[in-house]
């Protein structure tokens, strides 16, 4: 039968988890325990009306201790599947105080399952959270709604839990956002994008109350290596004596031969077909299936690991100075701030030292004086993307332990050895190239492939798609964007030397192209574009005289769009079409066609740059994401890009995601990917989890494999090379697991077989029918 009221008067019931005194109540909360309120409990004999499957199947299965949860069988075939709750009346939780979304959760499936929950408040804003749950664990996740410090901004992506309980704490997935939890309009629990056929069983879904938080949970949580402080682990370095020891006996495991048979000079297939040889890297298709080619003309597949550099391992220290010279910026230079290396000479600087964020200064168990010996790993960011601190000072653990593990025998000596041991690595683990923001130092190196990269920077003007998340859009039409993205390439150009180690170069990323709907996303730099005067805007002045092109008569342009511009000149000026909620047809195609008109001036221009300096070099766009890019923005991409590159976090290459390749039909080169777990005491493991070290790994080789077996996609390379700063990396506060290395650079062991499992059969794998 059906239940007669969703939330329903019942007996109380003690759900004991951890500090946390839970008790099943009604609709409302329970007069006499205000501590909880029972979203579901599954008792009854059919699943209630306001919990709505989509693109999964649910049922009730009993437990073995006598009462009922409901199972969720996810899809494989579309991009999300779970349940949808939705209440008659919002939930009330202002009189819960801290509070959080409580539910009981079984892996009943064969493979790991990363679980997510959106929690929807005031105005229709929902937060979303994550949690990777393993094979047949069971375990209570909470969301927190409510909480001490909760919306503050700290420079953490998430940071340790700021109370005790066994339950375990879902971190933030995606942006992290301010919302008002006070009613709650619906509970979302789902999957996205699964490669592997997963369940869950779900039991107890409430809101529930949180035990008084502990004030200082931030304080001291970093070590002095840049470890979790307050939790042990596998690999947790306790000395700089155990830190040598892990250095020697690695050693001596790469000093054995490091060779992965059948691999050509630069790692490609040498017992597979010798085509055309050019001494530099190419592209070809070949029975049906896209390749890089190396230079000695063998087919390639890159297998790479981004962010080899120091660059991304500085965290904000807490401390500012007064001295202004130190935040001067050169109009001129071409590096943005979060390329910027751990270097300078700041101990005049360091004398007008302050606390700027006590908050953060409060995090670490020790930091060097200034004249401490490993002082000289402090740094400073003149600016930063995202956190509380606009700039100040960074520390780097990771180079300061490398310090310590190698000693300094000449200047920095250290950072070679470094470079010495990472092309080891990178060849014993059987990757076949670094991958984008490499650090230079490897550019000259005749062991293994690497990719260059630029940004174009300067003082353009530039256009919004309304969807900026690391930047406005360059006026690609501004002759001030062309200067610089000359410079850029020129710069790269000279770095990389000619170099046929090199396989070509990436210039920007995950740009704000806008999406593939609605309207005023995906057609977002358009609209911004028509909204400025022709004067302001080049690119305005270029979209003008098309439209004038194409009509002639503003009549004719009013009609076709179904608007009334008093005249050519009134457009020149600017029309702001942003809030409109529907479109002509006909504007529709001129909005595409305009943003083809931009996307392809884009990419004819650095394309014309890179191949002025870089005639050899492939070039390789400008890494795309798949939520944030227009399909105009990718057709001008292949027309001139050797290679499209696109930045994916998922579990892996879905048709879902990438079953429009088949239609680009151009080369595809995934220039990020990765997977964390939060077993190493990372707050946030990352943008796709795994409940441990042992499942990061299996799903690694689940999503490689997934890119060798596409026909468009000629390469994938991991993020990154070095786990985050547990504090957050300084440009935004990223404090995920998902390096190769730790902040004390001792390999992860699971990763590192994984790589040498999937790269020994690699070739065999993509070419099944192409062996000599």
């Amino acid at each position: 039968m059906k239940l007669e009221k969703t939330f329903r008067h019942t007996r109380s019931i003690f759900l004991a988890i951890g500090a946390l005194a839970l008790f099943s109540c009604t609709a409302q909360t329970n007069d006499l325990n205000p501590q909880s309120i029972v979203i579901a409990d599954f008792e009854q004999n059919e699943i209630d009306q306001n919990i709505q499957a989509f693109n999964a199947e649910i049922a009730l299965v009993p437990k073995k201790t006598g009462d009922q949860r409901l199972n969720i069988a996810f899809s494989t075939s579309h991009s999300s599947s779970g349940i949808n709750i939705v209440p008659t009346t919002p939930w009330s939780t202002s009189d819960l105080g801290n509070n959080a979304l409580m539910f009981d959760v079984e892996n009943t499936g064969d493979y790991p399952v990363m679980l997510s929950a959106a929690v929807t408040g005031a105005n229709q804003a929902y937060q979303r959270r994550t949690y990777g749950v393993g094979v047949g664990e069971k375990l209570t996740l909470y969301f927190e709604l409510k909480g001490y410090q909760l919306d503050i901004n700290n420079g953490l992506y998430d940071t340790p839990p700021a109370f005790q309980t066994s339950a375990k704490k879902m971190p933030i997935r995606g942006s992290k956002l301010t919302i008002d939890f006070d009613k709650v309009y619906g509970v979302k629990i789902y999957t996205e994008k699964q490669m592997r056929s997963t369940e869950v069983s779900i039991d107890n879904i409430r809101i529930a109350s949180t035990p008084e938080p502990n004030q200082n949970y931030l304080k001291n949580i970093m070590d002095a290596f840049g470890q979790r402080a307050d939790m042990s682990f596998p690999l947790k370095v306790n000395s700089e004596e155990e830190l040598r020891a892990y250095a020697k006996e690695e050693l001596a495991v790469l000093a054995q031969d490091t060779s992965f048979s059948g691999r050509s000079k630069f790692g490609g297939w040498k017992n597979g077909p010798k085509l055309e040889a050019t001494g530099y890297f190419r592209v070809e298709k070949l029975h049906d299936k896209w390749s890089l080619i190396d230079p000695e003309g063998y087919l390639y597949f890159s297998s790479g690991i981004a962010n080899a550099r120091m660059s991304n391992t500085s965290t904000f220290t807490g401390i500012d100075y007064a001295d202004d010279s130190v935040r001067i910026i050169d109009p001129d230079d071409v590096t943005p701030e979060d390329s910027q290396g751990i270097s300078g000479d700041y101990r005049e600087a360091q004398k007008t030292s302050y606390v700027a964020n006590q908050t953060r200064r409060d995090m670490f168990e020790w930091l060097p004086d200034y004249d401490h010996p490993l002082a000289n790993h402090y740094g400073y960011r003149r600016k930063a993307h995202l956190g509380p601190m606009p700039h100040g000072e960074v520390f780097s653990f990771y180079q300061a332990n490398l310090e310590r593990r190698y000693g300094e025998s000449t200047p920095q000596s250290y950072l070679q050895d470094w470079h010495d041991v990472t092309l080891k690595r990178m060849q014993h683990w059987g990757f076949t190239s670094f991958g984008n923001w490499t650090d230079p130092m490897f550019y000259n190196n005749q062991q293994l492939p690497y990719f260059a990269n630029g940004w174009i920077i300067g003082d353009f003007k530039t256009l919004s798609s309304g969807f900026d998340i690391w930047g406005k859009m360059p006026d690609v039409f501004d002759p001030e964007f062309m200067r610089r993205a000359r410079i850029t390439a020129k710069v790269v150009a000279d770095e990389v030397n000619n170099s046929p180690w090199c396989v070509g170069v990436f210039i920007d990323n995950e740009m704000s192209w806008g999406g593939a709907a609605p309207a005023i996303r995906r057609y977002g730099i358009v609209f911004d574009a028509l909204s400025k005067s022709a004067e302001s805007s080049p690119t305005k002045a270029v979209f003008t005289e098309h439209l004038k092109d194409k009509y002639e008569d503003i009549a004719n342009l009013n009609a076709s769009w179904h608007k009334d511009i008093a005249s050519w000149q009134i457009l020149s000026e600017g029309v702001n079409y942003k809030s409109d909620e529907t479109y002509s047809p006909a504007m529709l195609e001129d909005l595409a066609w305009l943003l083809s008109v931009y996307a392809e001036e884009y990419f004819k221009v650095v394309r014309s740059a890179v191949k002025e300096v870089m005639p050899n070099h492939l070039y390789l766009g400008n890494r795309f994401t798949t939520w944030g890019t227009a399909p105009e923005a990718a057709i001008a991409a292949k027309k001139y890009s050797d290679v499209v590159s696109y930045n994916y976090y998922g579990e892996g290459i879905d048709n879902m995601t990438f079953g429009f390749l088949e239609t680009l039909d151009a080369p595809v080169i995934i220039g990020e990917y990765h997977i964390g777990a939060g077993d190493v005491g990372h707050p946030n493991p990352g943008k796709i989890l795994a409940p441990n070290q042992q499942a990061r790994a299996d799903m690694f080789k689940v999503y490689l494999n997934s890119a060798i077996d596409h026909p468009h996609i000629v390469g994938a390379h991991w993020f990154q090379y070095i786990d985050s700063p547990l504090t957050g990396r300084a440009h935004d506060g990223e404090n995920y697991n998902v390096g190769f290395v730790t902040m004390t650079d001792i390999p992860f062991p699971h990763m590192v077989k994984a790589a040498q499992e999937v790269h020994a059969n690699m070739y065999l794998r993509r070419y099944p029918l192409m062996v000599k």
